[in-house]
């Protein structure tokens, strides 16, 4: 049988941000674009008047501007850059709401604001860590010291994609030293709780499950002096704007089901199959832009150009989402809109034992109707298990920690509602996992090259999974001028 083949300059697989921003940029620079994108998944929930968004991490849900300016200035897309009204009416009103705290964490015997105002965050300490106080100072010490490095290296002419990427050997060399220390080491002395209230804030704001971060990159994390300047991020607000962009670009969208097969030949470059469809699509580039082991199986005769990077940077808990409406009388006070709980630090991450808690701002309507909140909880379940998972006994345990942050929730609930991604997980285009990594990368190149091989590239968050979205979008630009560069 014959199959009508089509051909493509670039065909990008999936539709993330970074897949997107990629797309874009090749197809303003009159590249012929296609990208293929999963009919079946869904990246927001709407029930009952209100609106939930599944999240992989709070960079998500409220996002630094710094990245997002340079990506404006590519595609020109003006409200990209946090500095249209609309993003400074936002984010003026989540200052006032929410005192400039990107977020709250909540342990067993204590519960922190993550003030970006240093003298603010002190008291925290102060008053939910006062018997480990100069041992915490000195930790902090060490971040601003290295916090100095960086920043010395910047204003030596670091690439503007920093700190994601360094392109002198001598900066290198400059921060060889610091680059190696590991935070997991440098916390030894210090109590679980802290420990946890650190390694909390590294999770939560990227999808990197590890005890080996590099006590440089926890420095850029924790002491970011642009948290004061995090505005609301709407995901899928901005995946509609970027798909505009696209196709205002030039870039052709089809709606598939599945891939069942990738092979690359030597001169038709790489043919794709589809599952259920006789279409056939060949490309000179592909870019990977999902969950890196959704292509295991169907790479055909690529498939060790990916093996290698699967076995150092393997999903280790897949992120379920949990969709409630509740009325918001039933909010503690000093509750923040986003926060990260551990009920127990003895099985750290147990069933049911971290929750990453979205809610939506109070008095928002387009996401939830007057009077009421939607709460949004990703709780972890073992990659190696999700499948065979006892999801009642798993969903008993997220609702009785929740009932442990929020008491009488019962009277003040409307639903509660697990069932809608049990579908959404089978997708290749799910993206909410938790990675982790053995694998002594410098954090500052990333783990995952975008380059997997000749031709053969990847963007998403396994590339820079502790840069949240930051790293999705620093990803499709290193893609998209790679393949550029090598198309001149």
């Amino acid at each position: 049988m014959t199959h009508p083949i089509s051909d493509y300059d670039v065909i990008v697989l999936g539709s993330g941000p970074a897949g997107l921003i990629a797309g874009a940029l090749l197809a303003q620079r009159n590249h012929l674009v296609l990208l293929l994108r999963e009919r079946g998944y869904q990246t927001s929930h709407d029930r009952g008047g209100y609106r939930f968004s599944p999240f992989s991490n709070f960079s998500e849900k409220r996002l630094r501007p710094s990245i997002l300016q340079r990506v404006s200035r590519e595609l020109g897309l003006p409200f990209l850059d946090g500095n249209s009204e609309e993003d400074l009416s936002v984010r003026e009103n989540h200052r006032k709401s929410q005192g400039r705290v990107p977020f709250q964490v909540i342990l067993p015997k204590a519960r922190i604001d993550l003030f970006d105002e240093p003298s603010l965050l002190q008291l925290e300490w102060k008053r939910e860590f006062k018997d480990e106080l100069a041992k915490i100072q000195a930790f902090y010490d060490d971040l601003e010291l290295l916090q100095g490095r960086l920043k010395a290296e910047k204003k030596m002419g670091a690439s503007p994609l920093f700190p994601a990427e360094i392109r002198s050997l001598f900066q290198k060399w400059l921060s060889f030293l610091s680059t190696k220390a590991g935070t997991n080491e440098r916390l030894s002395s210090l109590s679980k709780e802290f420990k946890e209230f650190v390694r909390l804030q590294l999770i939560s704001l990227g999808n990197l499950f590890s005890d080996s971060f590099p006590l440089p990159l926890t420095a850029h994390l924790l002491l970011h002096e642009e948290w004061g300047e995090w505005v609301s991020m709407d995901l899928d607000g901005l995946g509609e704007r970027l798909f505009n962009s696209f196709l205002r670009s030039g870039g052709e969208i089809e709606e598939i089901e599945k891939t069942e097969k990738i092979e690359k030949g030597w001169k038709k470059g790489f043919t794709l199959s589809l599952e259920g469809d006789r279409r056939v699509f060949q490309s000179k580039f592909l870019i990977l832009n999902s969950p890196l082991h959704s292509f295991s199986d169907i790479l055909g005769n690529e498939k060790k150009s990916i093996s290698r990077w699967l076995e150092k940077i393997p999903p280790r808990y897949l992120l379920l989402p949990c969709f409630l409406g509740i009325n918001e009388k039933v909010v503690p006070v000093g509750m923040r809109d986003l926060l990260v709980s551990m009920l127990d630090t003895e099985e750290p991450y147990g069933e049911g034992n971290v929750l990453f808690l979205s809610l939506s701002p109070r008095g928002d309507e387009t996401a939830a109707p007057d009077g009421r909140r939607a709460l949004t909880v990703q709780s972890l379940i073992p990659f190696e298990r999700w499948s065979q998972a006892d999801l009642t006994s798993h969903q008993k345990s997220v609702m009785d920690h929740l009932n442990h942050l929020i008491p009488f929730l019962d009277r003040y609930l409307e639903f509660t509602d697990f069932e809608r991604t049990s579908k959404q997980m089978e997708c290749w285009s799910y993206p909410h996992f938790l990675y982790e990594t053995t694998h002594a990368f410098d954090w500052r190149e990333g783990v995952i090259p975008t380059e997997l091989s000749n031709d053969l590239y990847f963007t998403g968050k396994e590339n820079f999974p502790y840069l949240g979205l930051e790293g999705e979008v620093l990803s499709g630009l290193m893609a998209a001028e790679q393949i550029l560069k090598k198309d001149a």
